[in-house]
């Protein structure tokens, strides 16, 4: 029969055990190159979105000082095919100073893009690559 004593010494021996075992799994883990590798990247992927939001909003700021606009004239008015003429007033149209420039410079580059894939295929076609 378990005397009183008998049954604190075993509990505090269980107890010493699962600290002994805490310890240990916690050393495991803290020396686990899965968990380093884990934290790596966790760090690394934090550290990029930091640097991509202070980016995008650099080029946020940059771009709304550039981003000016200005009112152009409204179309004449012409009657409608039924022959109503609007009498109303037309509100400008606001467009963005530089947006000419930024539109023949995507249709630029665009172009010169496709020129490149296009130039490509045909270097790799030469060579045989698409052949058998």
């Amino acid at each position: 029969m378990a005397t009183q004593f008998d049954i604190i010494r075993n509990q505090a021996e269980a107890a010493a055990r699962n600290a002994a075992a805490r310890v240990q799994g916690g050393l495991r883990r803290d020396a686990s190159l899965v968990n380093q590798a884990s934290r790596w990247a966790g760090r690394t992927l934090t550290q990029g979105e930091a640097a991509v939001r202070s980016r995008a909003g650099e080029a946020r700021r940059r771009s709304s000082a550039a981003r000016e606009t200005a009112a152009t004239q409204a179309p004449p008015v012409r009657p409608a095919p039924d022959g109503y003429v609007r009498r109303s007033p037309v509100q400008p149209l606001h467009v963005a100073v530089d947006y000419r420039r930024r539109l023949v410079t995507r249709a630029v580059t665009a172009a010169v893009v496709l020129a490149a894939v296009g130039v490509g295929i045909y270097l790799l076609s030469m060579l045989g690559i698409f052949t058998r």
